[in-house]
Parts: structure tokens; C-alpha cells; sequence
């Protein structure tokens, strides 16, 4: 579990998949994770915002990028996605993500971190969470099997 852990703390891209009318659609976002779920601004007319609406699951994977297929590594998912309004909530999300995504602090200073309306007025963008229901990890390193199911309360 360290390995999946590793993968949690150090991938900072997920891709977001979607469907509405037959028709799919992915999305890549920056991301953090935390307890409950991997957590993510983005606008809230963006199509994989609008095509997740009302739909009772989308998808996400997030993977370690290799030229070598035996290290393959990384979850897929099935899921909802929610908007946070929780202020407690966001506070502690916009930590997380200034300090995996150090850039930002870098290009916008310390407020980013001061004014609570910081990404909504400089991205248009709201706090939203891919909360999963079934998580994969898929593991091409691994000689038992590469695929299983997994707990990430357990990690």
C-alpha cells in the first residue's frame, strides 16, 4: 500500500471521464487527496463539470507515467462528483493544493491563501470532489494478478 500511497501523494494529474448522450468525454485536472476524497478546481461551466451532472457515476484514473509497460501503476475509478461549499473544508483543500502545486504560491503569493474567493476570482473556478465508490488498482509490476479491488481508507 506505501506504493499506492506514493501514487496519491506525488501524481498531481487525474483524468476526469464523463458521458451524456452516448456521447464520452475526459477531462485532466490537478488534484489532492485527502481522507475522503481526490479533490479539484475547475469551472462550473466546464463540459465535465456540466456532463456529470445528475449522472449517478463518472470515472477517473490516475496513473504513473512510464515507457516501460511492466511499471504501470495506478487506480481506476468509479464515482460522483460533488461541489464543497464547506468553507472549513475549502480552507483545508487550498492548503493541500498550494503547498502539492507550490507554483501557485510562487506566481500569486501569499494570496492564495489569504483571500478564501481566490480561485473563483482568478480562475473562475469552484472546489468540487470526485468522491469513488469502487477504486482499482492496477499494477502491471505485480506477478499474482493485476488488477484487484482496494480500500483507500485502508492507505
Amino acid at each position: 500500500m506505501e506504493k499506492a500511497k506514493r501514487l496519491i501523494n506525488e501524481t498531481r494529474v487525474m483524468t476526469l471521464s464523463v458521458c451524456r448522450n452516448d456521447i464520452p468525454w475526459s477531462s485532466p485536472v490537478y488534484f489532492v487527496f485527502l481522507t475522503d476524497g481526490f479533490y479539484f478546481f475547475s469551472n462550473e461551466n466546464s463540459r465535465h463539470i456540466k456532463d456529470a451532472e445528475g449522472q449517478r457515476q463518472v470515472a477517473a484514473s490516475i496513473f504513473q507515467d512510464s515507457d516501460r509497460m511492466e511499471l504501470i501503476f495506478g487506480f481506476q475509478m468509479a464515482g460522483r462528483i460533488e461541489a464543497i461549499s464547506k468553507m472549513d473544508l475549502h480552507l483545508q483543500v487550498v492548503q493541500k493544493y498550494v503547498s502539492k502545486f507550490s507554483f501557485l504560491k510562487q506566481l500569486f503569493g501569499p494570496q492564495i491563501l489569504e483571500n478564501k474567493r481566490f480561485f473563483l476570482e482568478k480562475f473562475k473556478s469552484r472546489l468540487y470532489c470526485f468522491q469513488p465508490d469502487i477504486i482499482y488498482l492496477s499494477d502491471n509490476s505485480s506477478t499474482s494478478g493485476k488488477r484487484s479491488e482496494i480500500d483507500l481508507t485502508a492507505i
